[in-house]
């Protein structure tokens, strides 16, 4: 029954997560919030990117490493509040959700490599702004792999955008 209900609870989260992506991919207004990211994976920076694109400073992106190791240290002592906490103002309402649905304790994770500014990937406006900082551990003692993505806007202070879990 558990099962059933978290599965149902992934599928509203998912069609909220692809509503908002639908109803702010018809909006030409670029002042408004980004939707978050449903990308699975999260791409690396290949040599010709990083020549061709300009990346995020160094002092960011270790401040984004930061930020990462902050939240999960939150997920870590079960303190999804605090965790949620860090999130930016145009996901504050869904990351909980997300944390609730993916987080359960035991939960051990850690940052696992060097925060990757993704606008050195893409040509796409949205990723302009948003760092990625891979993690990995475990989470109800299942292995879990995923990234903490970081919207950079200054003068804004870096927040939590999204967080992806992948278990096994």
């Amino acid at each position: 029954m558990y099962v059933v209900l978290a599965v149902i609870a992934v599928l509203v989260v998912i069609a909220a997560v692809g509503l908002v992506v639908a109803r702010s991919g018809n909006d030409d207004d670029q002042s408004g919030p980004t939707p978050p990211s449903t990308a699975a994976g999260q791409p690396t920076v290949s040599p010709e990117a990083s020549e061709t694109q300009p990346s995020a400073p160094e002092a960011r992106l270790a401040e984004a490493g930061q930020l990462a190791t902050k939240f999960l240290t939150f997920l870590n002592a079960n303190d999804q509040k605090h965790a949620a906490a860090l999130g930016c103002e145009e996901t504050k309402k869904l990351l909980p959700g997300v944390i609730l649905l993916a987080i359960d304790p035991p939960t051990k994770l850690t940052v696992s490599g060097p925060a990757v500014a993704l606008g050195a990937t893409s040509n796409d406006a949205y990723y302009q702004n948003l760092l990625s900082v891979p993690f990995a551990g475990t989470t109800k003692h299942n292995p879990a792999t995923g990234a903490v993505t970081v919207m950079d806007v200054p003068p804004r202070p870096l927040c939590v955008r999204l967080m992806q879990l992948k278990l096994g």
